[in-house]
């Protein structure tokens, strides 16, 4: 009778204790991760994102079907990610994995890859190794997401130029190291009910509509894009933009529109500078067999200089470089050959700062050298540089393309890495401050500069702009090489760079996250295939074996007695 009593009080004890932790878990909600890099831990900013929505958030990832091992490494940590997001949105989060591909004919599927791309998806046609073969397969590594009537599209498989160079597991790694901040902001973006203004300057030459085409479209999909005429605008308007681009200037800048720059960027206004020191196109060295580059009267060395920049006026050459058609040869053995460009460096971030973290190279032309100036209270990172084997090229400087036939020496490509893309943050210091300009905008109060503020500034101002075909004038994406069919990492960079100076939230540090590679050792799998396969087969079974003896003996001995 005593043990029937014991056994019911332990009975209503446990649950009692059951129904204390589920009361308890109601009232207070967590999760715990025992990853050693947390992987599975969001920001206190994608938490506070996702705890403000105030409409239901639904993803449709089209990463579905029969993949490979990597790319169910993707997806898995896709869906994975999105549960971790869905516990935090209360209620206000769905998602779906669609496999694009099933059940419709091939005239559907190619409406669907269309329509799919429309909206800002890339689908990709991947080599895949296996262990015996190599497969070709056509996915859509790609999410849309939708908010209120608004949608966005999520690219999820990240460093695709890499893909091929025998690196799978770091491109899968890479793209979810990348995939919180790809939701997150993507989310935030969406919810946003005002955009943020930013401004592309004009008035000196800068880049055209048609030329900002692309970068144009994507921006604006999160921010309120506008064109700003210094000679028009009051500053006291100027002041209410969030970041001002100035893209690729070619004419003079009057003081009293270097005033409202500098006045904006001390009301706490952020500036993205793309400036080219040196006049040199390749389309005039095409056209006459050679050109000359010269420097270009911007009239702003002293601006960035007190800022603490200064563009060089240079050239860099650079063994690294983009390739370009060349027609080799003469009369009817000539051939067209794509050869490298040494004037078109390829870039490669030199940093682990969230802006270039984990980018395919960047596709440049004709760019400058960067030095930085002790300023105090100014910090100053280098973003992207040229490789080791560099040369400098003072200009002016006659330009022929007779170079690419010329075996270059290495020993002249000694400069070493060049600075070409610089990011400064502090409180930065008026350039005008103590001088007295007749005749500048008066509509905001002088201000020597006590709010802290950002700028970019790049030595290069074809990075943002797009190829045009000139056949029929169709705009290629930024970052895509007609020639090469390749597309580069100039886009996600330039929006890593308007969203760090437009976004006060910190949210791009989210790309510095890092996910180790727990790889297994290939060569021990296939020598020691047999052998893991028995121990994994008979293991278990000679275990349980040995159990039941164990407890049949171990029963024999207690009952016995």
């Amino acid at each position: 009778m005593n043990n029937k009593k014991n056994s019911i009080i332990q009975f209503f004890i446990v649950i009692a204790a059951v129904l204390a932790v589920n009361f308890l878990a109601g009232l207070y909600f967590t999760r715990f991760d025992f990853t050693k890099e947390k992987r599975y831990t969001l920001s206190n900013g994608t938490k506070d994102i996702l705890a403000n929505l105030d409409h239901e958030v639904v993803v449709n990832v089209y990463l579905d079907g029969d993949f490979p091992a990597n790319f169910k490494h993707l997806k898995n940590s896709t869906c994975e990610m999105l549960d971790e997001m869905k516990a935090y949105a209360n209620g206000n989060l769905s998602y779906n994995f669609i496999d694009p591909f099933i059940g419709s004919t091939s005239e559907q599927q190619n409406a669907l890859l269309d329509k799919l791309t429309k909206a800002g998806l890339q689908p990709t046609n991947l080599m895949v190794k296996t262990e015996q073969v190599k497969t070709q397969k056509l996915i859509v590594p790609g999410a849309l997401v939708n908010l209120n009537g608004k949608q966005l599209p999520v690219q999820l498989l990240q460093n695709q130029s890499k893909w091929g160079a025998g690196s799978q597991e770091e491109v899968i790694n890479a793209s979810i190291e990348n995939m919180e901040y790809q939701f997150a902001s993507t989310i935030k973006k969406l919810s946003e009910k005002n955009k943020p203004l930013v401004g592309f300057l004009l008035g000196h030459g800068e880049l055209n509509d048609r030329e900002l085409a692309d970068i144009g479209h994507t921006l604006s999909q999160s921010y309120e894009l506008r064109r700003v005429d210094m000679n028009v605008v009051k500053l006291a308007d100027l002041i209410k933009f969030k970041t001002v681009v100035i893209a690729k200037p070619s004419m003079h800048f009057e003081e009293a529109e270097k005033y409202k720059l500098d006045q904006f960027l001390m009301h706490g206004g952020r500036l993205l500078w793309l400036i080219d020191q040196v006049n040199a196109e390749t389309d005039s060295i095409r056209n006459r067999g050679s050109a000359l580059a010269y420097p270009k009267e911007l009239n702003l060395d002293d601006q960035l200089f007190r800022y603490g920049v200064r563009i060089n006026y240079d050239l860099l050459q650079d063994a690294y470089s983009a390739r370009i058609p060349v027609m080799i040869g003469s009369g009817q053995q000539a051939q067209q050959e794509l050869l490298p460009w040494v004037y078109y460096p390829l870039l490669m971030a030199q940093t682990n700062n969230p802006i270039v973290r984990n980018l395919d190279p960047v596709r440049t032309q004709f760019v400058n050298s960067i030095d930085t100036i002790a300023n105090k209270g100014i910090h100053k990172e280098v973003l992207l540089s040229t490789s080791p084997y560099t040369r400098k090229i003072a200009a002016p400087t006659m330009l022929s393309l007779s170079i690419i036939e010329d075996e270059s020496d290495p020993k002249k490509f000694n400069a070493g890495p060049q600075a070409v893309a610089v990011v400064l943050e502090g409180k930065f210091k008026s350039v005008f401050a103590g001088r007295t300009i007749e005749g500048v905008d008066q509509s905001v109060p002088f201000s020597q500069g006590e709010q802290e503020s950002r700028m970019i500034v790049i030595s290069d101002g074809d990075i943002i702009r797009n190829e045009i075909s000139a056949l029929d004038k169709t705009v290629f994406p930024l970052g895509f090489d007609k020639y090469t069919q390749q597309t580069f990492g100039n886009k996600l960079f330039v929006e890593n760079c308007i969203d760090y100076l437009t976004d006060d939230s910190g949210l791009l540090t989210l790309r510095t996250k890092e996910v180790k590679i727990r790889l297994l050792d290939k060569q021990r799998i296939i020598t020691e295939k047999i052998k893991w396969q028995l121990i994994n087969t008979l293991m278990p079974v000679l275990a349980i074996i040995l159990f039941g003896i164990l407890h049949h003996y171990y029963r024999r001995k207690k009952y016995s007695k």
